[in-house]
């Protein structure tokens, strides 16, 4: 069989030569169409297709083959150059071939066969296509996978949209499992309420942010996805359940109002925790203008939660109803309280004596002029005006900044502080000052803020020390050197440690010495704490005294800052009564979470949840309680080196009232490497792509093309801290690549897209 149009019926069992046009020995032609299916001529048999070689022009003809009578049929794969195909088997009998080639070079094409064989068993699961799904209920098979299934990865530019749809009186729900991964910037999974794509969204996911579980409201329930043209990954896996329809009074919940932590937010979201969420359920909110009503019905306000303006004279509430039983939550105002219940302006400062910690600590990287790897755990919460933190940033530029207050920015530019970024070191203005004006680190102690560069020596460490509950967190500089001094000035070392003490809350600074350097910025440093909006800036002394513009200098000097908000009792979160303890840690890669509880006889489960922003929570797992006081704990196999996740655990009670821990943040441990995006992207000759490692090692930079064919390596031996490495692509021809880049064990540090232009674009 010759490549051609039309349809042909196979001679079972065969096996049969396939070529291409040319056949065995002469090259394809150009500027070629043809689409072909072939059929077996035995009923109920499926035709299997071997490749013993393959030779196209790469990237321009290309050979589509589709399990199914016509190109409609789901697509089993896309071959262009000199990879051989793998063995295909149709599903349920005829396969369809879809050949072009351009209209310049040809080459040999293909040698193959084709046979027939008995079809294979239908597959006790369903995967991502175009095949829609009529479930029974119970549904036969109870797993979805995307189009990789179970152990392999999804294909290129998919385009896929399947329904399922249960029988009248069910919905669906669809539990995916925590291994969700798909390319963060092009690969999408769209989920839609109800029948096809124009039903209501309910959310798109990429990267490893799944949906979680998702309960139709409806029959039906339609799954959208795309991916591009290269990198793809494991997909999702995700447990069908039918969910019959409600039935009795339902339950209108607690009204709760939420900010999202963004301080001066205009708006708040509505939620009524506990309220009936079942199949056929509907929603309603209703306003007023007190507790009591009267009440009227908020348009187009038919979801489970309500975003709506900040008020102090409007009350919500849900009306919740299954068929004619209908029930209301209890009523809410929209208002919320600030982020910080302990204003910096409440903190005074107190003269002690100079006294440095000794200790073997985690050394940061020798970088100047930037925020280190990841963010530095602190063993234990810390209140800050009024908020509770568990970690932050340690600056080359000494200064500590708080993990940041959502919706807010810390550090130059309107930048949250974020691995590895630059701090953009100058002063301009005194403190206070607004972010965007300075560079100045905000929501921070500033120990004090200065040009010191550790790239030319001394040591930057911290570690917790003491014992619960009276640990220390200590960030220690040691004989740094100033910037523009360098090494011929040891006498303007800068020496000083930031200390945070568990339960009082108290921050000291301790200079041990700090001279000046009049060279960058006149030699200006800044020292003190600062609020997360610049407004407030709270100095050892007066607000000049270690304030820009002055030149100061200081030795042997320390200062406590207190503030009677912020010690034990204070008004920083607090775990609930269930809870004694919650802490985690990040081992080979893996991030524990451990927790354990002081009672537990209302408990039905505990959820895990996990962030990428400390606002937006997913479920990532359940754990069953064992109905008296113990100890937990859950692995998060699927945090990516270099990513910081933010967790907490949720108690479900039997009443369906949620009890939430405090917010933890993990990151990459110290044999970690987190790197940048590419920059430029697409590429003309050169292109960067800034690393962050702990350790020095070597890096692998290989570049594949679209096939899967290495077409260029890199070897860059790195320090410790941030580099920005350069590399050539000169000789790479236009196209779309896959960058990854693997550490000297071989392990995948990134994988990213890259697009070479040619010398006059694309």
């Amino acid at each position: 069989y010759n490549m051609g149009n039309g349809t042909q019926t196979i001679s079972c069992p065969g096996p049969h030569n396939f070529y291409d046009s040319g056949g065995a020995a002469t090259n394809y032609g150009n500027s070629q169409s043809y689409t072909m299916t072939l059929y077996p001529s035995i009923a109920g048999q499926c035709i299997i297709v071997s490749f013993t070689s393959f030779n196209t022009e790469s990237g321009f003809d290309q050979l589509k083959i589709y399990d199914g009578p016509n190109s409609g049929s789901p697509l089993l794969g896309n071959y262009s150059g000199t990879t051989i195909p793998p063995n295909t088997t149709s599903s349920g009998g005829p396969i369809t071939f879809v050949w072009t080639s351009d209209g310049s070079i040809n080459d040999l094409g293909w040698v193959g066969t084709v046979s027939c064989a008995a079809c294979p068993p239908p597959p006790a699961y369903y995967l991502m296509n175009n095949t829609n799904v009529t479930l029974t209920c119970p549904p036969t098979f109870t797993l979805f996978y995307d189009s990789g299934g179970s152990a392999g990865l999804y294909s290129n530019s998919e385009n896929y949209t399947k329904t399922f749809t249960a029988p009248a009186g069910y919905c669906l729900r669809f539990s995916f499992n925590s291994a969700f991964q798909t390319e963060a910037c092009c690969d999408k999974l769209m989920i839609f309420d109800g029948p096809n794509g124009a039903s209501p969204l309910i959310g798109t996911y990429s990267n490893t942010s799944g949906p979680g579980i998702i309960t139709s409201s409806g029959s039906s329930i339609t799954f959208s996805f795309t991916s591009d043209g290269s990198i793809n990954y494991a997909g999702w896996d995700a447990t069908i359940t039918c969910v019959p329809a409600c039935t009795g009074m339902p339950n209108g919940g607690t009204g709760q109002a939420t900010s999202g932590g963004c301080l001066g937010t205009a708006s708040v979201q509505l939620s009524s925790f506990g309220s009936t969420s079942a199949c056929g359920i509907t929603y309603q909110w209703q306003s007023g203008p007190s507790a009591a009503g009267p009440w009227s019905n908020v348009g187009s306000a038919t979801n489970s939660t309500l975003t709506v303006p900040t008020s102090t004279n409007t009350y919500y509430h849900l009306l919740v109803a299954c068929g004619a039983s209908t029930a209301t939550g209890t009523s809410i105002l929209a208002s919320t309280g600030t982020v910080t219940s302990c204003n910096l302006s409440t903190y005074t400062v107190t003269s002690i004596p100079y006294s440095f910690d000794a200790f073997a600590g985690t050394l940061c990287p020798s970088t100047d002029d930037v925020i280190y790897t990841s963010i530095s755990t602190l063993g234990f919460q810390f209140c800050y005006t009024g908020n509770a933190y568990f970690g932050g940033y340690i600056s080359s530029n000494g200064s500590f900044i708080f993990d940041a207050v959502p919706c807010f920015p810390n550090v130059y530019y309107n930048q949250n502080a974020a691995t590895g970024i630059s701090t953009g070191w100058s002063i301009t203005q005194a403190a206070p000052s607004s972010v965007s004006v300075t560079t100045l680190p905000q929501n921070a102690i500033n120990g004090p803020w200065q040009d010191i560069n550790p790239a030319l020596g001394g040591n930057i460490r911290y570690g917790t020390l003491g014992v619960s509950p009276n640990r220390r967190f200590v960030v220690s500089y040691e004989n740094v050197p100033m910037f523009s001094c360098g090494t011929a000035s040891p006498s303007i070392y800068f020496t000083g440690q930031i200390k945070l003490y568990e339960t009082s809350n108290v921050i000291e600074i301790h200079v041990g010495s700090k001279g000046i350097c009049p060279g960058w910025n006149a030699g200006t440093a800044i020292l003190g704490l600062t609020s997360f909006d610049g407004a407030t800036y709270i100095p050892p002394v007066n607000m000049t005294a270690h304030n820009y513009p002055t030149q100061w200098n200081m030795t042997n000097t320390a200062y406590r800052f207190s503030s009677p908000c912020a010690a034990a009792g204070g008004p920083c979160v607090v775990l609930p009564i269930n809870f004694k303890n919650f802490y985690g840690q990040r081992v080979e890669k893996v991030n524990k979470l451990y927790w354990e509880t002081a009672e537990e006889k209302s408990i039905k489960t505990f959820i895990v949840e996990k962030s990428t922003d400390a606002e937006n929570f997913t479920e990532i797992g359940r754990v069953v309680p064992n109905n008296s006081p113990s100890k937990y704990s859950y692995d998060d196999h699927f945090s990516a080196p270099g990513t910081l996740n933010y967790y907490r655990i949720s108690a479900v009670e039997t009443t369906n009232e949620r009890k939430l821990t405090h917010v933890i943040p993990l990151g990459s441990n110290e044999h970690e490497i987190s790197t940048s995006g590419i920059f430029p992207n697409p590429v003309e000759n050169s292109f960067y792509i800034s690393v962050d490692s702990k350790i020095s090692t070597d890096l692998i930079v290989n570049v594949y093309d679209a096939f899967g064919k290495l077409v260029k390596t890199y070897t860059k031996t790195i320090v410790s801290g941030a580099v920005q490495l350069q590399l050539n692509a000169e000789d790479i021809a236009p196209g779309v690549y896959t960058l990854e880049i693997t550490n000297s064990n071989n392990e995948s540090v990134t994988k990213q897209k890259l697009v070479k232009l040619g010398k006059s674009g694309f």
